[in-house]
């Protein structure tokens, strides 16, 4: 069985400065695939974004 997920927020705190983004930068699915739902193999693909910081003072923000 695979489940598919994905994130509704469209904003995300900087972890870097803790400002928050709604510049997406990249999206990427990561699957656990290790999950056990009874006798049957459980796959679960969540598709993730990266945000962008946009504050120039940040170590995170793009130069």
């Amino acid at each position: 069985m695979t489940v598919q997920a994905a994130a509704r927020s469209g904003r995300a705190p900087c972890p870097g400065c803790g400002t928050s983004s709604t510049r997406v930068h990249s999206r990427y699915v990561r699957r656990l695939d290790d999950t056990a739902t009874g006798q049957r193999r459980v796959i679960i693909e969540l598709q993730v974004r990266r945000f962008r910081c946009h504050q120039q003072a940040c170590s995170k923000a793009p130069s």
